[in-house]
């Protein structure tokens, strides 16, 4: 019996431990599940960033349409207008929110960027939707076929690398 106890000490005495290939599958298995947590983390976070723009176009829209109501036409939106962006969710690379008016037709538009990489359009006729292209000032006022003169870059400014004083 003595002998049979001295057996079992030594096999279980050299099978404690992992190899180096169960190591390595383990820290292969966790790099895999933090990869796939990362992307699906960041595609929540844009489209959080789209929906965000789409949101914040909607409401410069609605808040121009009741200036204009007081004004008697479309003006350039302001802090006095009450319309508040949300930094985080545009992009800073280039000015990142434009608005155009059409003082002939009573009509506007306006653009943004997303910091998603995608660009969004309002216009009265369609609403809120995204766009393929790059747009621009020129770009956004070519949406209410207006010239570019007396419409303005909202947001961010990037030649001057500052955010308007009445933005989030």
């Amino acid at each position: 019996m003595a002998d049979m106890k001295a057996v079992d000490v030594q096999i279980s005495a050299s099978n404690r431990g992992f190899t180096i290939v169960e190591l390595l599958i383990v820290i292969v298995v966790i790099g895999i599940l933090a990869a796939i947590t990362i992307v699906a983390y960041n595609g929540i976070q844009n489209r959080s960033y789209d929906t965000t723009i789409q949101s914040d176009l909607s409401n410069m829209a609605k808040k121009v349409e009741l200036e204009a109501i007081d004004q008697g036409s479309y003006i350039i939106p302001t802090a006095a207008t009450g319309i508040k962006l949300t930094k985080s969710a545009y992009q800073t690379t280039l000015n990142n929110v434009y608005f155009c008016r059409n003082p002939t037709t009573n009509q506007f538009a306006l653009s943004a960027r997303s910091r998603s990489g995608k660009q969004y359009k309002y216009t009265q006729s369609s609403g809120v939707s995204e766009n393929a292209t790059i747009m621009y000032s020129v770009e956004t006022c070519n949406l209410v076929s207006s010239s570019y003169s007396g419409n303005g870059a909202l947001g961010y400014d990037a030649t001057a690398a500052v955010w308007s004083a009445w933005v989030n």
